[in-house]
């Protein structure tokens, strides 16, 4: 199932580009997109704050070689990382998922083509 596939004759013309479920995506990618930023805005403030704060004390070893500081940037990494995945699923079943049919349904009458 495509929005590429050819619509067959007799069936009404709809400009896919201006069907109005490519609207909604962007404002739902937008409020998406606020927490991510927020989430790792945070993340990278709360560290900076710390390493300001503990000062020396962040080169304190706390397994091995393994620092506190070295733990911070582990922690802060790994909200990063989490975050961008949960951005992308978010994305994926909010903006893509929900959206893709409308189009096609429109251009192929509701029927589903294989």
């Amino acid at each position: 199932m495509s929005l590429f596939d050819p619509a067959p004759h007799g069936s009404p013309r709809v400009v896919v580009a201006e069907h109005p479920a490519h609207g909604r995506p962007r404002g739902t990618s937008g409020r998406l997109r606020r927490r991510l930023v927020t989430v790792n805005a945070a993340a990278t403030a709360l560290v900076v704050l710390l390493t300001y704060t503990l000062a020396g004390r962040v080169a304190t070893p706390v397994a091995g070689a393994y620092t506190l500081g070295m733990l911070l940037l582990s922690l802060q990494t790994a909200t990063m990382l989490i975050s961008a995945l949960w951005y992308d699923r978010a994305c994926r079943d909010r903006c893509d998922d929900p959206h893709v049919d409308e189009p096609h349904a429109a251009v192929h009458g509701g029927r589903e083509r294989r």
